[in-house]
């Protein structure tokens, strides 16, 4: 899975190439308007679907555009992908939902070792994880370009009990980046939230969630 976005898909592509070109049945991947980038710089904002495909058809890159639909690029206030610190909460919660859905087909159809690959924007992925340590070490995130990190649903995947299906990293992944402690509790993350805000408006970038003050006052 990937951001519609022209350079995560490169990146999947590039990155994967062997994996979706291996096996007996081709692969490709799914780009997800949800895992988009969070801000309305010109460079979180995609290309239109008729653009976006023929930029897909020219680089041949194996993407599945089903998903992408006219207004995915849209940062308006009444767009569901407008910059609000409430509508990115709410496309982190779907996107996790849609990861669970994903992996639930993949073992039901005999993969018990399924794992899922998702390229996004390191602003948008402290929003998928709500980890929010570290998160203005870098201009707007927490993440270096091309980092990856393993993550686990917190509650039992088959299971609908948890209804923000919530993520954990792994300990292999927290060790291998130097974190020795597990994720931060829910609480501790809320300031660490509020921190990561204060910082980003240092470095020069939106803050999502004064956004949402602004988009009330209209």
């Amino acid at each position: 899975m990937s951001s519609p976005m022209c350079r995560t898909l490169q990146t999947a592509s590039l990155v994967f190439q062997t994996a979706l070109t291996s096996t007996l049945k081709s692969q490709r991947i799914i780009a997800f308007p949800d895992a988009q980038g969070t801000s309305s710089d010109p460079c979180d904002i995609g290309s239109d679907p008729d653009i976006l495909q023929r930029i897909v058809e020219k680089e041949q890159w194996p993407v599945d555009l089903a998903l992408v639909k006219e207004g995915w690029n849209q940062k308006t206030a009444r767009s569901r992908y407008n910059q609000s610190n409430d509508a990115i909460t709410a496309r982190a919660r779907d996107t996790r939902l849609f990861l669970r859905a994903k992996l639930r087909e993949l073992v039901s159809n005999g993969d018990e070792d399924a794992e899922i690959v998702l390229v996004s924007h390191g602003g948008f992925l402290h929003y998928l994880t709500d980890d929010w340590e570290d998160a203005y070490r870098n201009p707007g995130t927490g993440w270096y370009n091309c980092e990856t990190r393993a993550y686990v649903f917190e509650s039992d995947f088959r299971s609908n009990h948890d209804k923000e299906a919530w993520l954990i990293e792994a300990r292999e992944s927290r060790l291998r980046r130097g974190k020795g402690h597990p994720m931060y509790r829910k609480k501790d993350q809320v300031k660490l939230f509020t921190a990561a805000m204060e910082r980003w408006q240092g470095q020069g970038l939106q803050r999502p969630d004064e956004v949402d003050l602004e988009l009330e006052a209209e």
